[in-house]
């Protein structure tokens, strides 16, 4: 059974002993601080929610005013440019929401969006091909790992040259 927790421990970690993954380190952690992490989580869940739905109440009344507005009117025309903004605003926000996602594994979710909407990678309810984007952008997808150098190391674990000590500089100044 200890060995069991070891090699799991092993996979779950990175170089130096840290967690390869941000799941492995919640996992990690013991059950009081996973306790406090997903009540704080928790509250941020439920209030992008609240604004999600938020955003569709204000959308379904802007269409309602729309409906009653005369045809050919200004304010109608000003209105309808508005709903748009506003439906491309919130697409954009569940796009990025999405892409942000861990398993996802968008280094980019920027151009992301920019490619996607390149590709036309939208069905008509606005989800997402993301196979279309990866396919069209693979470089905007993957795992993006630290770079492997240790300080005083110099860069891709190069040791600098030759340790000096005190007497050896000495010795040199001195010509021994």
């Amino acid at each position: 059974m200890a060995d069991e927790n070891n090699n799991q421990e092993e996979q779950n970690q990175g170089d130096g002993g840290t967690p390869a993954t941000w799941e492995a380190y919640l996992e990690s952690l013991p059950e009081g601080v996973k306790g406090l992490y997903d009540v704080h989580v928790g509250g941020l869940k439920s209030a992008l929610e609240a604004e999600r739905m938020q955003s569709k109440d204000l959308a379904g009344q802007l269409r309602e005013a729309m409906g009653k507005l005369d045809k050919g009117s200004d304010a109608l025309a000003s209105l309808e440019a508005l709903s748009g903004k506003l439906e491309q605003a919130t697409a954009r926000a569940d796009f990025f929401a999405e892409a942000a996602r861990p398993e996802m594994g968008c280094t980019n979710p920027r151009l992301a969006w920019l490619t996607a909407q390149d590709v036309e990678a939208f069905d008509r309810r606005g989800n997402v091909d993301w196979k279309a984007v990866q396919e069209a952008a693979p470089e905007l997808f993957g795992k993006s790992a630290p770079p492997p150098a240790h300080a005083g190391e110099g860069s891709g674990g190069n040791s600098p040259g030759g340790k000096q000590d005190m007497n050896t500089i000495i010795r040199g100044a001195v010509g021994l």
